[in-house]
């Protein structure tokens, strides 16, 4: 049983990447990939208790886009760490999310909500912070109930405190993997809102022309009818399939590492082919040392 779609605190989970790995290890999972929002931090650390706890950490990213309509999100695996582009890129992305927080808190204050930098900062343990984080220190402070009140209310695109983030193009978000040695796969293609499946194959087509190698079929929220669609693309396009739950731990408390509710729970075999879509097998086995590059403040 894998899992191909994690987040820690690194990000917007709430576990660290040890707590991650350990949970993956206690469900039987024999692999998880770690694909952070615009960070790739997280992954020395879940390689070494992933060595620790017998489990395969697969070393990715999961980049934001600029999309006029729905949400466009690419997952990239097996990035070279070191890979200058990558670095800078993922370095100009993340100044943007930081850059953000300010400005959110600004405008909760002009909305009577008492939230502090330090605060946020502080939840964020150490990642990049963002609107959970945010979110959290809300809840905490007694301005909300619940964390989905703060963004119903506050936080979500089109509320008094809602500030847009940094993103690339899918473009540029395929190139940047590509040239970094990895596999650009697009992730829960359901959150692009696209009901006509004429239409869905049209983008498609343009993400493959721009290098996209892959496509997230598995998803708890895709019902039978869209995977199926997903994987008729993806023969049609010749994408590598992948799937994953988008675990973030009690963010999304709904969702658990390596289950799928209504559907078979993904095999290896899945993670295999991902790995032959590299030019040299052996950088599947590619890990990040917990003092080689991409491990520092650089990467994030």
């Amino acid at each position: 049983m894998i899992d191909l779609h994690v987040h820690t605190h690194m990000s917007d989970g709430t576990l660290s990447p040890k707590e991650v790995v350990d949970r993956a290890a206690s469900l039987g999972l024999k692999a998880i990939a770690i694909t952070d929002h615009d960070t790739i931090a997280g992954i020395a650390e879940a390689c070494e208790e992933g060595i620790a706890r017998n489990v395969e950490i697969v070393p990715g990213v999961e980049v934001s886009t600029d999309w006029p309509n729905g949400i466009l999100h690419v997952l990239g695996y097996f990035m070279r760490p070191d890979d200058t582009g990558l670095i800078e890129t993922l370095h100009y992305l993340n100044t943007g999310r930081i850059e953000r927080i300010p400005r959110i808190i600004a405008k909760l204050n002009d909305n009577n909500i008492r939230v502090t930098l330090g605060d946020v900062n502080r939840e964020a343990v150490g990642g990049v912070p963002g609107r959970p984080h945010v979110a959290k220190v809300m809840v905490r402070n007694g301005a909300v109930e619940t964390v989905q009140q703060a963004f119903d209310l506050f936080l979500k695109k089109g509320a008094p405190a809602y500030v847009e983030k940094t993103k690339l193009s899918p473009a540029e978000s395929i190139r940047t993997i590509s040239e970094a040695g990895g596999i650009p796969v697009l992730a829960h293609p359901y959150s692009l809102d696209i009901d006509d499946s004429s239409e869905l194959s049209r983008l498609l087509e343009f993400l493959v022309d721009k290098g996209l190698k892959g496509i997230e079929a598995y998803y708890p929220k895709h019902s039978p009818q869209q995977t199926g669609l997903f994987l008729n693309l993806a023969v049609k396009y010749d994408l590598a399939v992948t799937g994953g739950t988008d675990f973030h731990g009690s963010n999304k408390p709904d969702v658990e590492l390596g289950r799928f509710p209504g559907q078979r729970q993904l095999p290896y075999s899945l993670l295999e082919s991902l790995k032959q879509r590299l030019l040299l097998r052996e950088a599947a086995c590619r890990c990040f040392s917990a003092t080689g590059p991409g491990s520092g403040q650089g990467s994030r």
